[in-house]
């Protein structure tokens, strides 16, 4: 009877051993699939740079055109027509931004349906599209793709 209580005893105690040892394989799985998660958000974080940093700002202010990784960017985008978006870009609107795309416009002084220069960021997938608009014709440039342009963006 005593080897009966005491093989019960011992096969309890391992029973209970083997369900606590589960439990920290669990925990430990759950904390590295954290681990994998925060990985993956950190991988879709978003690209910061002049444009991200300064929502609310006005690209005057921040020179914007003359900061080398996106004034390269972007005259590399738009080629020849860099000089005239420039010398257009008189009366701007701040940075303002909806769900990781930024946005911000310039236009001719005095004239600006005749000329005006849209300028998107899209900071998750760090792309840049341009759009300018001479007196109703759009030409569009962007780098990878055309950036998804909300109402509600067009509208801020």
């Amino acid at each position: 009877m005593k080897t009966t209580f005491l093989a019960a005893a011992v096969l309890a105690l391992a029973t209970i051993s083997c369900n606590q040892n589960k439990t920290q394989d669990q925990v430990q799985t759950q904390d590295t699939l954290v681990v994998q998660q925060d990985s993956a958000e950190s991988n879709a974080a978003v690209h910061e740079n002049i444009i991200t940093k300064n929502e609310g700002k006005y690209p005057h202010d921040l020179k914007i055109f003359e900061d080398k990784d996106f004034g390269d960017r972007f005259k590399k985008l738009v080629g020849t027509q860099y000089d005239n978006i420039i010398k257009s870009f008189n009366v701007e609107s701040p940075i303002v931004s909806e769900a990781g795309v930024y946005k911000f416009t310039g236009c001719r002084q005095h004239d600006c349906p005749a000329f005006l220069t849209t300028i998107l960021y899209d900071a998750k997938n760090d792309n840049l599209n341009v759009l300018v608009d001479q007196e109703g014709k759009i030409t569009e440039y962007s780098e990878k793709g055309k950036i998804d342009y909300t109402n509600t963006l067009k509208a801020k």
